[in-house]
């Protein structure tokens, strides 16, 4: 039963009555869409709701003014000016006579401003944009060869950048479905049209047919004062036939929250987001929860939230719209990603943002190939993953690959859009498991083949008929078991695995007699591990960069940057020797040095009980999504790792990136025969002290040695996954030559 009291209960009543009715009354006749249009004369009508930011406002104006300039339509423009005072804009009034001021000394909320703006539009489409938006040039011209009868909205792709280097705004706007529900969010812009399908046009910055927009206002002020109105309009658009696009060439600069924030908290503002993310929700039964699951949800929300969701306007209008929407033509659906607490296995659809060839049937069938992971591989959070979604990405235009992850709780909104073009995807959830104690490597793979994760791959198999299976990381090498005649299976060992790293010798005889041998081929990341690695087929793919060789820029600051995260363990206790051992002579050599390093999603907790994490001068970032301009911004990098295997990734980015890298000898594993100059090695961490305060003394010995070597082309991803492509062509070719 939901609610906690009769009292809540009672209040919120209405809205279970109708979520209740909605599911067991007949569904709706789907409005209908009159001629809209019709009355309106064809032009460019662009409304802008400002509130007593006049500044902002002014630089938006001009850029608007630019980009109409590349406009040959009648045109208009309407400022609705609300929740602030009329002579704040007497100058910009007069600087634009031909802009159409609207009053109004009360704050009307987005969605009151918008029907303001509407009500006096002249034409018959009209360009949503924020006071706090700046327009590129050709944003117009770009986007207004996309309308069309059957098109509803087209939206502008949005730049804005949030603090942790992920662009946090797009426009190309998705949603999924977690464990608290439906979420939109943006994803990466598509590259292979001009324009796509969307779920919904951002307020913001798009284009709208006028009157149909107006009848959408009109029915989302419920979501007053702002958020997720946009969204509402979008799927009301898709359940009456009509189409959302995204137009990527259509480019805007968002300064984010501008306005909100100066007038509401940071709480309130979440506060908002999140009620009127559930009454989206309920209105449109995104998520597919039941009623009682869904008022669950709404009673855990702030009292106040509570209280807006129990009117009875509230109520109705959401048994009408709930009704409409079990008859009308659906949007994509939502993907449906596992929450954390979860188990089980997840098979993701096709949505806007994420087309798994699967579900979209998209070209003729090929190889199929199954990677299996005992990690979350989007977004990448540590070298591991970054590997496999490297390798991932320029190995599914040749083949139809089937992903299964463990870590299913880790995958979120930014996970999707990487997954585009995948064959398909399960993410499993290992979940509690009994503590095993037991040291060496065999206990180590007894705890990630558990048993969610071996049911996902006998599903697979059977439903795929993969010709080829890759298996990651030596602790699901047992997976083999599961091979069935005529596969193909690789094993990838981003480590490489020695006798010596088992409890007893008999596992370690167990392992390479018989579960390693059962591998067609053993891949490596360097030729040191290749050494290591007894089989009778072992491939070097060594470990690349996505960092574009072009567009080297000398360095000029004094920070160094460390990329690590601290769930790999050699990470965090090679950045803690370095700060013991090294860190002291460079602060003592130069003052002004800084280190910035990215310890990834644990490293908070890391840092607030480690004080050597903490000291003058040193930064520790969370997980970050803008590694290259992190590197461009630092004078060089480091890499104190010892006693490891496999190579560094962060070792060829920073090469890559144009930038020195002083590394320990093991640090450079994979590289150090290779002479880069900007490969600067030393015995051991403590050493690295010397070569960092000589470097940060002379620049110009700096830069004679980072400038990218052309050799490092070679290790591009595309150029590493070329490797394991003839790899597996080779064992394909095999296969059909076998008997």
């Amino acid at each position: 039963m939901w609610g906690t009291t009769w009292r809540q209960r009672l209040r919120l009543a209405p809205l279970y009555l109708a979520l209740l009715a909605a599911e067991r009354l007949p569904a709706a006749v789907p409005h209908r869409r009159a001629a809209e249009d019709a009355a309106r004369p064809s032009g460019l009508t662009v409304v802008i709701p400002e509130r007593d930011t006049p500044e902002l406002l002014s630089g938006t104006l001009a850029a608007l003014a630019a980009a109409l300039a590349r406009v040959d339509l009648p045109r208009q423009v309407i400022v609705v000016v609300n929740g602030a005072a009329s002579g704040r804009y007497a100058e910009l009034r007069q600087r634009h006579g031909d802009v159409v001021f609207l009053h109004s000394d009360q704050p009307l909320g987005f969605g009151g401003a918008i029907e303001r703006g509407l009500e006096h539009a002249t034409h018959d489409w009209t360009y949503l944009l924020n006071s706090d938006m700046r327009l590129d040039v050709d944003a117009l011209a770009t986007l207004l060869p996309w309308r069309a009868d059957d098109v509803f909205a087209v939206g502008s792709q949005i730049f804005q950048t949030s603090a942790d280097g992920r662009r946090e705004e797009t426009g190309f706007v998705d949603w999924y479905v977690d464990g608290s529900g439906i979420r939109a969010f943006h994803a990466p812009p598509r590259h292979d049209a001009a324009a796509c399908p969307a779920l919904c046009a951002g307020g913001g910055a798009a284009l709208f047919r006028t009157d149909l927009l107006l009848r959408y206002v009109r029915a989302a002020r419920c979501y007053d004062p702002f958020y997720w109105e946009d969204a509402d309009w979008g799927v009301c658009a898709w359940r009456e036939g009509l189409r959302v696009l995204f137009c990527p060439d259509s480019q805007a600069h968002h300064l984010h929250r501008a306005t909100t924030s100066r007038f509401y908290a940071a709480d309130e503002l979440e506060r908002i987001v999140e009620r009127n993310r559930l009454l989206f929700d309920a209105r449109h039964a995104a998520s597919g929860d039941t009623p009682a699951e869904l008022m669950a949800r709404i009673c855990a929300l702030p009292y106040p939230s509570q209280r807006e969701l129990a009117s009875t306007a509230i109520a109705a209008a959401v048994l009408r719209q709930r009704r409409r929407a079990k008859r009308a033509r659906a949007p994509l659906l939502p993907q449906r990603l596992l929450a954390r607490e979860q188990r089980g296995i997840v098979l993701a659809g096709a949505s806007y943002a994420c087309r798994l060839r699967a579900a979209t049937g998209d070209g003729p069938r090929r190889p199929c190939v199954l990677f299996v992971t005992p990690f979350a591989v989007y977004p990448p959070r540590h070298g591991g993953a970054r590997r496999v979604a490297e390798l991932l990405r320029c190995l599914r235009a040749a083949y139809d690959i089937v992903l299964i992850s463990d870590e299913a709780g880790l995958y979120d909104a930014r996970s999707l859009a990487p997954m585009d073009g995948l064959y398909a995807v399960h993410l499993v959830e290992r979940g509690r498991v009994d503590r095993d104690d037991a040291p060496g490597l065999a206990a180590q793979m007894r705890a990630h083949c558990h048993r969610q994760l071996t049911a996902a791959l006998a599903e697979a198999i059977d439903r795929y008929r993969p010709q080829l299976v890759q298996v990651e990381h030596f602790e699901l090498a047992e997976l083999v078991r599961q091979r069935q005649p005529g596969q193909r299976w690789v094993l990838g060992l981003h480590d490489a695995v020695r006798p010596e790293d088992f409890a007893a010798a008999g596992e370690a005889d167990a392992f390479a007699t018989g579960t390693l041998a059962a591998y067609d081929a053993v891949t490596v990341c360097s030729a040191e591990d290749a050494a290591l690695t007894a089989h009778r087929r072992v491939v070097v793919v060594p470990n690349g960069s996505a960092v574009p060789l072009a567009g080297y820029r000398p360095s000029g600051s004094t920070g160094l940057l460390f990329v690590g995260p601290f769930r790999y363990a050699p990470n965090l206790d090679g950045l803690r020797r370095f700060l013991r051992e090294a860190w002291p002579a460079i602060r003592s050599a130069h003052p002004d040095v800084t280190l910035t390093a990215l310890g990834g999603d644990e490293a908070t907790a890391i840092v607030a009980a480690d004080p050597l994490l903490r000291q003058q001068g040193v930064t520790v970032l969370r997980h970050r999504e803008d590694v290259p301009e992190l590197l461009r911004a630092a004078a060089l990098s480091i890499n104190p790792l010892t006693g490891i295997r496999g190579s560094a990734v962060k070792l060829v980015e920073s090469l890559s990136a144009g930038r020195v890298c002083v590394s320990t000898d093991d640090g450079a594993r994979g590289f150090g025969g290779e002479r880069f100059a900007a490969l600067v090695t030393v015995a051991d961490v403590g050493a690295m002290a010397a070569p960092i305060i000589a470097l940060l003394a002379d620049a110009a010995r700096r830069h004679a040695l980072e400038a990218p070597d052309e050799r490092l082309a070679a290790w591009q991803w595309e150029r590493c996954a070329e490797r394991q492509r003839s790899l597996y062509d080779g064992l394909l070719q095999s296969q059909s030559d076998a008997p």
